[in-house]
Order: C-alpha cells, then sequence, then structure tokens
C-alpha cells in the first residue's frame, strides 16, 4: 500500500491512529470539518473537504503506482458508486454483530460485478478478494 483514504468515522474511532499514519504515508481523511489540532505542518493526516474524488486523486499522487487502502463503510460506498474501485477486499470473521453500518447498503445504482480472484479460508477469517468488472 502506498496510502489510504478513509472517513473521518473512522479517524475519530480509532483515536487518529496514536497520531501514525496508515501504511507510513499521508493517511487521506475525507470530511466536512477538519480537527484544527491535526492541521499543522508535517501531520500524518490530510484532510480532505471537497470530496472522496478528491481524496482518491491526491491519495493517487502520494501512492505512486502502488495501491491506495480505501476503508471506512461510507467512504468504500462512496467510492463504489463513483466508479472508483478496482478492487474489494472482504475479511469475514465468523462473528454476526447484529447491528452497525452495512456496507452494501443503499449504493442505488445498477448492479455491480465482480470478478472473484482470490479466496483464502483459514479457521478464523476467510479472506476474498474480488476485482470491481468495468
Amino acid at each position: 500500500m502506498g496510502t489510504s483514504v478513509t472517513g473521518r468515522r473512522d479517524f475519530d474511532a480509532s483515536n487518529a491512529w496514536g497520531g501514525k499514519a496508515l501504511f507510513g504515508a499521508t493517511t487521506f481523511i475525507v470530511t466536512h470539518n477538519a480537527p484544527q489540532e491535526w492541521i499543522y505542518e508535517g501531520s500524518p493526516f490530510k484532510f480532505v473537504t471537497d470530496g472522496v474524488a478528491s481524496a482518491i486523486q491526491q491519495a493517487q499522487a502520494v501512492a505512486g503506482n502502488k495501491a491506495i487502502g480505501i476503508g471506512g463503510t461510507s467512504i468504500v460506498r462512496q467510492c463504489l458508486q463513483a466508479g472508483l474501485l478496482d478492487e474489494i477486499h472482504i475479511h469475514l470473521a465468523p462473528v454476526l454483530l447484529g447491528d452497525g453500518i452495512r456496507l452494501f447498503d443503499h449504493l442505488g445504482i445498477g448492479p455491480i460485478t465482480l470478478e472473484k480472484l482470490l479466496v483464502v479460508d483459514t479457521p478464523d477469517v476467510t479472506h476474498v478478494r474480488y476485482r470491481v468488472v468495468k
């Protein structure tokens, strides 16, 4: 991974990952309101207030030819809706939570065709990787 893009909810819930950027490069946080205490020269976080497409574009400039990790239910959903995702990696644990934000709920677009690339099944988690067919 060259860098990552996620949302403000993940940033807040993780307590800013202890002040460290994910993957060792600037982490891009999509938000409506940037927390002023994190805006300073050398901050590991860049707050993007003009949308997910802008955040992806800025992340691509940092990542170069490396992959960009996308996190946060709302951000993943927005990227899917905008056609910005190339692959989806799902890590499925055998636990049913019963509540929370559904990743693929309310996409509001037609069917999205996925091509299965990889399945790794372990006793604790099943990893599935899909290519988004465009």
